[in-house]
């Protein structure tokens, strides 16, 4: 294999791409795919200047936006920097283990992750925080805006599925879930998220929380340790307190878990879960190196990563970053999604994407178990994707939550400043912003509910003290004078004595 070494005085040629116009995935993301695939198996080495994007495009036949697309999304990865006078460079400090994907059809060959005492008898047998009232107000986090969901165009499709129903649908469905679903949901996270599956790898589960259950259930045993975030998602945890394992805390820190501490508390944990695209709470994003460092302590130790992707689909700007799961050559990840967000909270449906390895595996785990979820809700789901309708919501979201996402750090940075330290909000439907050294988050969360106000005070989120309190705020489902007005009344909770 053929190295193309770095040069700090001259510009490469050409980096041999091609593009391949006869399939249907865009130009632009064959590009980006490309030449991260060249990353990673060492070909263009850590610190190669790439060629001007114009000579690129020139190179390919493709118009200048379109190298220019790929080469923004793999600079939002961690692939590609800028500097001045020195153009765009592959980044220079990529790790330098882990980084060649496996040769083809060795993931077939490699051991499964270790599984519990449960999934391994299914083997061998056949099968056969508070609210203020109801109403949404600023600032809930995890709410999407409800107002805004088509709702007519949806009561159609589930009345045209209805009409349409099988004896099979009437009966329940497929326990794995809806044929149509599963093949529209993978069609999406391949194109949407990166992620690299066949509709047999995804199971539809009732909400994000059956689904970590379910992983639970099968890959740990009652005192085995689970990785979990600090500070982090506190259904994960209610999950894995649940399953009677031994929760480990990991901080998380601006790169996102830290894996290295990881290591250093639970070396052998059996599982770990995070949400690597947009952690939740403080929304960071996990760095390339520690992606790899991640998936290398798994590998070693046979152990498993649940990826909850909850709201990637939501970036706002350019595209999407990749999922952890498009980057796993081994099968450890098993990756986690949500309608919840991308449709509504009531629909109650989510899907698990798992490693070939496993498919035997949790199919067998469903064969007694009832549908996951209203088989009936499953086939509109899927005629709702299928007919471009979540497709166009989507895209119609990402602009409702940029907005709102701009208009709350404008307000945050104009009537909080020196009280207020609010992160950068790239992704989703809610920030967090710290507050100075020595202010309780319990008692600012307690003095903006007195007013009418809710917001989430990020010590709930830990496993500990934290040495400093933060607020997360929601701005999925408040419109844009609300969120001005929320913050005016933020204001005052924290300029009270």
């Amino acid at each position: 294999m053929r190295t193309i070494a770095p040069d700090q005085n001259r510009t490469l040629a050409s980096l041999l791409l091609k593009v391949d116009r006869k399939t249907s995935a865009p130009l632009h993301a064959q590009i980006d795919q490309a030449l991260r695939g060249r990353i990673l198996s060492g070909e263009v080495a850590p610190g190669t200047r790439l060629p001007p994007s114009r000579t690129l495009a020139a190179e390919l036949g493709v118009a200048r936006t379109t190298v220019l697309q790929a080469l923004e999304a793999l600079q939002a990865e961690g692939y590609l920097v800028t500097a001045p006078r020195s153009g765009v460079r592959v980044a220079p400090e990529l790790p330098s283990e882990g980084l060649s994907p496996l040769p083809a059809g060795a993931a077939r060959h490699a051991s499964p992750p270790r599984l519990s005492r449960a999934a391994r008898a299914l083997r061998s047998t056949a099968t056969g925080a508070p609210r203020l009232g109801p109403a949404p107000r600023a600032f809930r986090p995890g709410l999407p805006a409800l107002d805004l969901f088509p709702v007519a165009l949806w009561s159609r499709v589930v009345g045209r599925a209805q009409a349409r129903a099988s004896a099979r649908l009437l009966e329940g469905g497929d326990s794995a879930g809806h044929p149509g679903l599963r093949r529209a949901i993978a069609e999406h996270v391949v194109a949407a998220r990166g992620a690299r599956c066949g509709p047999e790898q995804v199971f539809i589960s009732g909400g994000t929380q059956q689904a970590f259950e379910e992983v639970l259930r099968l890959v740990v045993d009652p005192g085995d340790p689970v990785w979990l975030e600090d500070p982090g998602y506190l259904g994960a945890r209610r999950a894995v307190l649940g399953a009677s394992a031994q929760p480990v805390p990991v901080p998380v820190d601006a790169e996102g878990l830290d894996v290295e501490a990881g290591r250093a508390r639970s070396p052998r944990a059996r599982l770990a879960i995070l949400a690597p695209s947009h952690q939740y709470p403080l929304g960071v994003t996990l760095s390339l190196p520690r992606r790899m460092a991640l998936l290398r302590w798994a590998a070693e130790q046979r152990s498993v990563i649940l990826e909850d992707d909850y709201d990637s689909e939501f970036r706002h700007r350019g595209r999407p970053l990749t999922a952890l799961q498009g980057l796993d050559d081994a099968g450890r990840v098993l990756y986690v999604g949500t309608f919840s967000k991308t449709m509504f909270p009531g629909l109650r449906l989510g899907y698990l994407v798992v490693p070939p390895a496993l498919v035997d595996m949790f199919a067998a785990a469903r064969a007694s178990l009832p549908a996951p979820a209203s088989a009936l809700e499953q086939a509109a789901l899927a005629a709702f994707m299928d007919q471009g309708h979540f497709a166009r919501h989507l895209r119609r979201m990402r602009g409702v939550y940029r907005e709102r996402s701009e208009v709350l750090l404008e307000a945050l940075r104009t009537r909080c400043a020196g009280l207020l330290e609010p992160s950068p909000c790239d992704t989703g439907m809610q920030l967090c912003a710290m507050l100075p050294p020595g202010v309780s988050d319990v008692r600012i969360h307690d003095r903006a509910a007195r007013l009418g106000v809710e917001v989430a005070p990020l010590s709930d989120y830990g496993f500990g003290r934290r040495h400093r309190g933060g607020l997360v705020f929601g701005f999925g489902a408040v419109r844009p004078a609300a969120i001005r007005a929320g913050v005016e009344t933020i204001q005052r909770a924290l300029e009270t004595g």
